[in-house]
């Protein structure tokens, strides 16, 4: 979490789903925390705040997250999932933990005692509360993760693989077992019930998992330079289980889009260079769609390549509640499919729980390319990467659109504006969402500047053309 964001959070207060604690603080106290985000709508606890939300931090941040991450695992059943990390902010150190709601409540703290939320304070739940837990627990185990493969078993899963996933969740104290027992495993995380394996199991351990879910296959185009007709430079489909394709759809990629720009400054006769994509942003984008897809729908995730831009799909719309702007900040984690998130994260293929779009902005904006685009609806989500290119190779003004034109006139004329003003001075009915999506361009390539944030942003020419 940037500083900023974590002292907005902070400044908000404590309420159902923040919560904050002074130091030292003991780990059967976060287990009561955590566990009671996890039976209520998920949440942060954030260590190192004193009374009235002062900023007090802890002197041993690292020591506090080995130790809870050692401990938390042990304290809590079932298995869930969570994440411990140190934050830095005002010159301190503090220690968060992030929480998603728990897909499988009733969960238990100290082996025998429920707790749920009241408002700020963490209480035992009641039995009328422990008979809803245990409702929403049977629901749970009917989603799409959760169904029995008819016709399937354990033979039918890469039991080398299980067993590597085993001995990493031992290690991150996130498991305590044997890592050979592949079945004791599997049934901890919900993958292995009554004799008979799960769609997760089955997504997650396959040997040829499409089998049975062709829906899990991935198709990669990657579409010629000019215009593409209706045939494609390659067309890939990949039908292992998603563990197997997080190691060889990047090795893909790497083929596919392996490449730096290259330009020469007037500062500098070296050659600067740059990958044309920022790798851990298409990382997190592409897996971001093998976890979180929805695979109850019989389309596959598709990653399709032109030479400007990457655009991941995969079937299914945003949790309810969410909207794409959300994407770009702070916002609650509400994983599709915990049970094979659960696994990716074992895997170290999830590092901080619902941060994973935001690191996708940080790194695009750190690359300097243009902002990633999400799209949604009911039926699919899409994610738009784009390449990394120099102003000094963004075309000529031939290149801009009549409207995009308009507004470099406008500037020129008026010297600097917001986008309401840009909007009413072009007239023709034109919005200034419509403008901003134009400005956002121009900004890219590097035709105008702006300065401020949000709606008090204001846009204006380069010195050397506004002196044209």
């Amino acid at each position: 979490m940037k500083p900023d964001d974590f002292l907005k959070v902070v400044d908000g207060g404590e309420g159902d789903r923040v919560e904050f604690k002074g130091a030292p603080v003991e780990p059967e106290m976060v287990a009561k925390v955590v566990c009671a985000f996890l039976n209520h709508r998920g949440g942060r606890l954030i260590i190192g705040i004193g009374e009235g939300g002062k900023l007090i931090g802890v002197s041993n941040a690292g020591a506090i997250v080995e130790r809870l991450q050692n401990s938390l695992g042990k304290a809590i059943t079932p298995g869930a999932l969570w994440t411990v990390e140190r934050q830095d902010a005002g010159g301190k150190q503090f220690v968060v933990v992030e929480v998603p709601e728990g897909m499988d409540k009733p969960y238990v703290a100290d082996g025998a005692i429920y707790y749920s939320r009241k408002g700020q304070r963490v209480v035992p739940a009641t039995r009328d509360e422990i008979s809803e837990l245990i409702r929403k627990r049977i629901d749970a185990s009917l989603r799409w993760e959760r169904e029995i493969v008819v016709g399937a078993g354990l033979d039918d899963l890469e039991s080398a693989l299980i067993s590597e996933t085993a001995q990493m969740a031992v290690d991150a104290a996130r498991w305590q077992g044997n890592p050979k027992d592949n079945a004791t495993f599997l049934n901890s995380l919900g993958l292995f019930e009554s004799g008979g394996i799960t769609n997760a199991a089955l997504v997650l351990f396959g040997i040829n998992p499409t089998r049975w879910l062709p829906q899990a296959r991935v198709r990669l185009m990657v579409l010629p330079s000019g215009k593409a007709g209706d045939r494609h430079a390659v067309d890939r489909v990949f039908e292992k289980n998603l563990l197997r394709m997080a190691q060889e759809i990047p090795d893909a990629l790497a083929v596919y889009i392996g490449g730096v720009e290259s330009t020469f400054t007037k500062e500098s006769w070296q050659r600067e260079e740059r990958l044309l994509f920022p790798p851990t942003a298409l990382r997190e984008g592409v897996m971001n769609a093998l976890i979180h897809r929805d695979y109850a729908q019989n389309g596959t995730v598709l990653i399709s390549i032109q030479p400007d831009k990457i655009k991941v799909t995969n079937p299914g719309g945003l949790p309810e509640g969410l909207r794409p702007a959300d994407l770009k900040r702070d916002h609650p984690s509400v994983p599709r499919n915990p049970d094979v998130a659960h696994a990716c994260f074992f895997r170290k293929l999830i590092e901080k729980i619902g941060r994973g779009t935001q690191r996708i902005l940080e790194d695009c904006r750190k690359a300097k390319t243009k902002d990633p685009i999400w799209e949604t609806s009911a039926l699919e989500t899409s994610l738009m990467l784009f390449a990394a290119m120099s102003s000094r190779t963004l075309g000529t003004p031939e290149d801009l659109n009549d409207r995009q034109k308009q507004i470099i006139e406008v500037l020129k004329e008026k010297g600097h504006l917001n986008a309401l003003g840009i909007a009413e001075k072009i007239g023709a009915g034109v919005t200034s969402r419509t403008i901003r999506n134009y400005l956002r361009d121009l900004v890219q390539r590097g035709w105008i500047t702006m300065r401020g944030r949000g709606p008090s942003t204001i846009y204006t020419l380069p010195k050397k053309e506004a002196n044209q």
